[in-house]
């Protein structure tokens, strides 16, 4: 089970223009602060339409703050949205600081995101059998590994205590072991 697929997409859609948002502005800023030269033409330009969004400062502490929305953002939609209904402070959080701090694209897919309803779809029948095989198939191998180290640690401390092996052998070969 999984949530809506819109949902993710509209999620990680205004977290990934966030971040395009505010590391160009950054940029921009950047830019400007240093005086770059062939870029005298479109400072005016730039300067013309907002001066306070280009202060180095005010940058900075804006770049900062759209990373941070946006990994929020992305942190609660994680592995297809699995743990969206655990992780929904994040996402909360992320949002308030998009929605304050981001471009007005992000926050009209968020908006938009806000009304796509959140229920969690059903995978097809085939779909979910398959998931589930994969699952019960990495569990098989992973209980596989665990026994043979088990065993292997056994056959070690058998050769230890039977004198095969010295003790700081048995400690290198378990330290290789594990």
């Amino acid at each position: 089970m999984y949530m809506n697929k819109t949902k993710r997409n509209l999620i990680l859609a205004s977290a990934i223009v966030n971040l395009i948002g505010v590391t160009a502005s950054f940029v921009f800023a950047l830019l400007i602060h240093f005086n770059v030269p062939g870029l005298e033409p479109y400072v005016e330009y730039i300067a013309m339409i907002n001066y306070s969004v280009f202060n180095l400062v005010y940058s900075i502490i804006a770049f900062v703050v759209g990373v941070v929305g946006s990994a929020l953002l992305m942190w609660s939609v994680r592995n297809k949205g699995k743990y969206y209904r655990t992780s929904q402070g994040f996402y909360v959080a992320g949002f308030i600081i998009i929605v304050i701090s981001g471009g007005w694209l992000s926050w009209v897919l968020l908006f938009i995101a806000m009304f796509v309803p959140d229920v969690i779809v059903m995978n097809s029948r085939s779909e979910i059998r398959h998931e589930e095989r994969e699952e019960e198939k990495q569990t098989i191998k992973d209980d596989a590994a665990y026994e043979e180290k088990k065993k292997r640690i056994e056959d070690l401390k058998r050769m230890r205590d039977n004198g095969i092996i010295t003790e700081e052998e048995y400690k290198q070969k378990l330290f290789d072991l594990l």
